[in-house]
């Protein structure tokens, strides 16, 4: 039993619901266990655009039978009841539409033993009142935290130093580097380990401040930033102690309108750089 549960608990979310439990009754009975929902990644469950659903939507509706509208909010809060309050890893659907503030909500009040957690932009619409930085205190066994975009930083970063004492890893597509948010990392997270800023907009000296202070960073991605140069000799140096440093396609200016063709790979999973 305790080996199905491992087993179970690795596969996937999809087949999780869609193929595991209708093999037989006792696998079904397994996956009643709510060890087997510790890893929970909605980001497949998404609408292509208003009218389609994509294929793991479409397979939900067809083995379940569900008719008419598909209600994602429910659907992800019943998921997440099935896990017991011992999900571990959650990454919440990558589009705003498909993300209510409804769902965060019950995430930050019904998943208190999470380790990871990936989090859509959350300046749009109906989420623009979610203010994650309010609901660190809920999450104090937080290791790595993916963000879209993010606004209040210092704040959000000065939460996490408080309440998530085991915090290593953050990552956060198109963030604005200034000179506060570069010295709040260096400040509240001087241990941190893994940093992706990729399509960042960070001048040369912010990037040398979060070089200079987070002696610990093993991996480090600033790949397709605004503010400095790829392969500047100083930057090189300062991140010589860096086990995996990225810095291709970074420039001083752009000429060209900045457009990042796909802002959801930013080439951080579950906490991890890859190439």
């Amino acid at each position: 039993m305790d080996c199905l549960v491992n087993i179970f608990g690795r596969v996937g979310l999809e087949s999780l619901l869609l193929d595991v439990p209708f093999v037989c009754k006792s696998w079904y009975k397994v996956t009643l266990n709510p060890q087997c929902w510790r890893r929970l990644d909605f980001s497949k469950l998404t609408l292509d655009d208003y009218w389609d659903f994509n294929d793991f939507t479409s397979r939900l509706m067809d083995k379940y039978h569900l008719e008419g509208k598909f209600h994602i909010t429910a659907f992800i809060k019943s998921v997440i009841k099935r896990s017991g309050r011992s999900a571990t890893y959650l990454a919440l659907p990558s589009l705003p539409n498909d993300c209510t503030e409804e769902a965060l909500l019950y995430v930050a009040d019904e998943c208190p033993a999470l380790k990871a957690l990936v989090l859509p932009s959350l300046n749009f619409l109906h989420l623009h009142e979610f203010k994650i930085q309010n609901h660190m205190s809920k999450w104090t066994n937080l290791e790595f935290l993916k963000l879209q975009t993010c606004f209040h930083m210092q704040e959000l970063l000065f939460q996490i130093s408080i309440h998530c004492k085991n915090f290593i890893a953050l990552a956060i597509a198109r963030a604005n580097i200034g000179k506060d948010e570069a010295s709040a990392i260096v400040n509240f997270l001087p241990n941190i380990k893994v940093l992706g800023l990729r399509y960042a907009s960070m001048e040369k000296e912010n990037l040398v401040t979060i070089l200079q202070g987070c002696k610990q960073l093993e991996l480090f991605d600033a790949r397709d930033c605004i503010g400095f140069d790829e392969g500047d000799e100083e930057i090189l140096k300062l991140a010589s102690h860096i086990r995996s440093f990225k810095h291709e396609g970074s420039m001083l200016f752009d000429d060209d309108y900045y457009y990042c063709p796909n802002y959801r790979d930013d080439g951080f999973h579950d906490g991890n750089c890859s190439d």
